[in-house]
């Protein structure tokens, strides 16, 4: 076994790509490049770089570059595939090997495109939540790139996807769909590599109903997620209820608006639930991946209640249908029990008063 190169835009991705290079590619030499798609990753560094599990670990920016060329645009597209070699010493700070025998990458984004057209090796997709199930994001109608000679490369070049639960992969693309290993909650040393690397403490004073937010303002989209977060705030009252914000966003507009208290979980929910002794919060969110993963990762079956049938913004995804026959399939074959989807405020406000002990007060 060479060289792997690994790229994280996210703690979701750090934690699978963390899982994969101890699990499952153990052998041969890797290099990992955190971009700043989520600045705190680059807090991360030291400690990865502790572990030995990666030769060299480059926190890189890569923000500036995609707010520089748009994936849609043919005279972006054409300037930024004739000056690839360029953007990509300016994006990376520092030379990357001359080559790795594969790429483990999250997003199909200009950074992973670039490298595709760099690197004669084999791409394998790592899971990114929802959208690796569901958005064909090779689609030539689907952006401008798409279409491009060197934006296909990436595409060409990409063996599989590597997802958790590969049978309930619906893109409609041509890419195989390959098992990623579940995370164990027996698996001590996995646990104590993934706390050291995220500095995991843990979280004093949880309440009872956790929201997970999710990155909709980052990706500026309006929707009614921070009225929903009343309603549930107002159901099962102040003291029980806050709100997890997403590390995207930026500003915590739940905590300015006094919808939470400061809740201090910052590391990857799947984190929190491979170390979680005792009772589990019930999951409140619209369509947060972190409420599904407890299922697909871990095998838990916690409450979880999902808001996306009360959700009124237009979704990051284009493919609305295909996300929807996703969370449908998904809640008929893996939701089982303690998994609720309200269809109307007053069903909301019966459920969570129901799973609060409430019920019939």
């Amino acid at each position: 076994m060479g060289k792997s190169l690994y790229l994280v835009n996210s703690v979701y991705h750090l934690l699978t790509s963390i899982h994969l290079r101890r699990t499952v590619f153990p052998s041969g030499k890797a290099d990992l490049v955190l971009t700043d798609v989520t600045p705190a990753l680059a807090e991360t560094t030291a400690r990865l770089e502790e572990t030995n599990l990666f030769e060299r670990v480059i926190p890189v920016g890569t923000k500036e570059l995609s707010h520089q060329f748009s994936m849609n645009r043919e005279e972006d597209v054409k300037r930024c595939f004739d000056e690839r070699e360029t953007l990509l010493n300016w994006v990376l700070g520092k030379p990357l090997e001359q080559g790795y025998d594969q790429v483990f990458f999250p997003n199909f984004d200009w950074l992973a495109r670039l490298l595709a057209c760099r690197y004669d090796c084999p791409f394998y997709w790592i899971e990114d939540g929802f959208s690796s199930y569901v958005i064909d994001f090779l689609r030539p109608d689907r952006a401008v790139v798409n279409r491009h000679p060197q934006g296909v490369k990436l595409g060409e070049k990409t063996q599989a996807a590597l997802l958790y639960e590969p049978r309930l992969a619906m893109r409609g693309d041509h890419l195989p769909n390959r098992p990623l290993p579940k995370l164990s909650r027996q698996d001590g040393d996995l646990r104590q590599l993934l706390n050291f690397v995220f500095d995991y403490h843990q979280p004093q004073g949880l309440p009872s109903f956790l929201f997970l937010e999710q990155s909709f303002r980052a990706e500026g989209i309006q929707g009614n997620d921070l009225d929903l977060m009343a309603q549930c705030q107002q159901a099962v009252g102040p003291e029980n209820f806050g709100v997890k914000p997403h590390p995207r966003n930026g500003e915590n507009l739940a905590l300015d608006l006094g919808l939470t208290r400061k809740i201090d979980l910052s590391v990857p929910w799947e984190l929190f639930l491979l170390n979680a002794q005792g009772d589990i919060p019930t999951v409140v969110t619209v369509c947060s991946n972190g409420a599904l993963s407890g299922r697909l990762c871990l095998g838990l079956c916690s409450n979880t209640v999902m808001l996306y049938k009360l959700y009124n913004g237009k979704v990051l995804w284009k493919e609305d249908s295909i996300l929807w026959r996703y969370l449908e399939t998904f809640r008929r074959q893996f939701a089982g029990k303690n998994y609720y989807v309200p269809e109307t405020p007053y069903e909301l406000r019966n459920i969570l008063r129901y799973l609060g002990g409430q019920y019939g007060d």
